[in-house]
């Protein structure tokens, strides 16, 4: 999700940027657009051959799994070894204490600081995108979601946003040091998202909370695993519980000179995934 609409950000101001993959049909698609695909696995970092050699700047972001940081680690030795002078690397501002996700992340942020070449952080809240979508059929199909995350307020940012700031970290200079927080406008529940989207679509969409028992057999019948369904989902609606996503920056306007995509916003932008028929 963020590697694509980082790059979506970057070939929309007229750039071919080199875009990491390990598909090659997907790479045939990246070439079609404008980018300058390159086909590697980050867990044979050899893999990535010569193809970072002459790159000023890289984009890191990996998907949420166990080997996180050793797949980050490699990529930063590899840029190191290429001449690569800055990596700006996706972290989060979700306050998860000393969670195996977290520590995963340090670790791989450690590496990176020692490595000698200039670092930003981009680190958004929780993402509306990654957050709703997932509940599109049943918003659908039965005018609700579900979810465990009580009365918990957290600041929803888009991913749109969030991959503009990287792009904009990635095109400019003088971030070398910063972790940039990334926010939406507002700290609000699940419930006020389910308003919004009411007032979108018209009628009304209701947020069903589970408890967290319930919510796992869900997610496990939906095809997770339970380590899956703790690290993607449910540690996150637990700091929702919490009070420990509620962050609200003003990063988007002070970088990009806009305010940042309120919860009804992003439901216009995506109504079409939300209303039924569609």
């Amino acid at each position: 999700m963020f590697g694509g609409a980082v790059l979506g950000a970057l070939l929309s101001q007229g750039l071919h940027p080199r875009a990491v993959t390990r598909s090659e049909s997907r790479a045939q698609v990246l070439a079609r657009q404008g980018a300058v695909p390159v086909v590697a696995d980050l867990a044979c970092p050899e893999s990535l051959g010569e193809s970072l050699k002459g790159a000023e700047k890289a984009f890191l972001v990996s998907p949420m799994q166990p080997d996180l940081n050793l797949l980050e680690k490699n990529f930063i030795d590899h840029c190191k070894r290429a001449g690569v002078r800055h990596i700006v690397k996706l972290f989060g501002c979700v306050d998860h204490g000393d969670d195996p996700l977290v520590r995963l992340h340090l670790d791989a942020i450690d590496h990176l600081k020692k490595s000698g070449m200039e670092w930003t952080l981009v680190s958004p809240n929780t993402v509306m995108d990654s957050n709703f979508f997932p509940h599109a059929s049943t918003i659908k199909e039965e005018s609700c979601f579900y979810a465990s995350a009580g009365q918990g307020r957290c600041g929803f940012v888009s991913c749109l946003d969030c991959a503009e700031v990287a792009a904009h970290v990635l095109t400019t200079d003088g971030h070398h040091g910063k972790d940039y927080q990334v926010t939406g406008p507002e700290a609000a529940s699940l419930a006020d998202a389910a308003q919004a989207l009411s007032e979108v679509l018209g009628h009304t969409i209701e947020y069903v909370d589970l408890p967290e028992k319930e919510m796992l057999e869900i997610l496990c019948s939906a095809g997770m695993t339970p380590e899956e369904a703790e690290m993607q989902v449910l540690c996150h609606y637990r700091l929702f519980k919490e009070g420990k996503a509620t962050l609200v920056t003003d990063v988007v306007r002070e970088l990009l000179g806009r305010p940042a995509t309120s919860l009804k916003e992003f439901f216009e932008r995506n109504r079409d995934a939300f209303e039924s028929g569609s």
